[in-house]
């Protein structure tokens, strides 16, 4: 019986050890790494006016390509770092129209 314990606390503490490895951010959307970004192959999938973008993180290597903005507003977050969790859309429809993007602050 205690050997079982034994094993049963040793297997918990290996994984939350290892959870606390990986973090509660795997896909790092709270990290100042996402850029906005044109995306030209989507140029007729999205309402006049705007332009499609992705949301993309060079680290990890994710996107989001369900955008869409103006171009007024894509040039003015030109190089400029946020955090996806600070993105916030319009409508959650194909293309998602962004409402706005908390920047990062500056170095």
């Amino acid at each position: 019986m205690l050997a079982d314990m034994n094993r049963l606390m040793t297997l918990l503490l290996l994984g939350l050890g290892g959870w606390g490895l990986t973090g509660c951010d795997p896909e790092r959307r709270k990290k100042c790494e996402w850029y906005l970004v044109p995306d030209p192959e989507r140029k007729g999938q999205v309402d006049e006016g705007m332009i499609p973008v992705c949301a993309r993180n060079y680290i990890s290597n994710k996107q989001d390509c369900r955008l869409q903005t103006t171009l007024k507003y894509a040039k003015k977050l030109h190089k400029k770092t946020f955090r996806y969790v600070d993105l916030k859309v319009e409508n959650y429809g194909l293309p998602r129209t962004i409402k706005e993007i908390t920047l990062c602050k500056e170095d």
